[in-house]
């Protein structure tokens, strides 16, 4: 949202470049929330993007979604489809998974994720059975990792290289916008 926010304020002179990085590529059946660091990240991370109206609602299911890569996957799918519905896709996927606690590792829910922002479905249905999404994703992790990504979120400016790692105020990205602007 912060980025978002950024860029509405600075126009087209911000680009943005979405690149996905599964913290987790393979599944783990294992993983619970209850009781973890995880469920601890979801109460710091609810504080402090309260005043941007984002709201991270504890998971109350027994079985946590155990990996990304089927929700990242579909947003890439949709990213062919058009810059805007990209975004109404990776804000809905993000609002299912933190807000309304729906699992975005079940490949038919992130479907019907999708369906709701409105995507052409025959296309999306053919594109994530292929696994066109999953190359790209594959893509993106792998570049990540060669140039030192490890943690989410992680925006890089790449005029500077400068990267800025986990849940940064506004302040924090005007300045690493700012430096790489001269």
């Amino acid at each position: 949202m912060r980025l978002r926010r950024l860029r509405e304020e600075l126009g087209p002179a911000l680009v943005i470049e979405s690149r996905a990085f599964p913290l987790r590529p393979t599944p783990d059946p294992s993983v619970r929330f209850k009781g973890t660091y995880r469920e601890e990240g979801w109460r710091r991370c609810a504080q402090m993007a309260a005043a941007d109206g984002i709201t991270f609602t504890p998971w109350p299911h027994e079985v946590f979604a155990s990996w990304s890569l089927p929700a990242l996957e579909a947003a890439k799918c949709v990213a062919n489809q058009g810059e805007s519905l990209a975004e109404r896709v990776h804000l809905g996927l993000y609002e299912a998974f933190f807000t309304h606690s729906r699992n975005i590792a079940d490949r038919e829910e992130v479907a019907r994720i999708v369906a709701e922002t409105g995507a052409d479905m025959a296309r999306f249905t053919a594109d994530y059975a292929s696994g066109l999404g999953r190359e790209a994703v594959v893509g993106d992790y792998e570049a990540a990792l060669a140039d030192g990504v490890r943690a989410i979120p992680t925006v890089v400016i790449a005029e500077t290289g400068r990267a800025v790692t986990g849940l940064a105020d506004l302040a924090t990205y005007r300045a690493a916008v700012s430096e790489a602007a001269g």
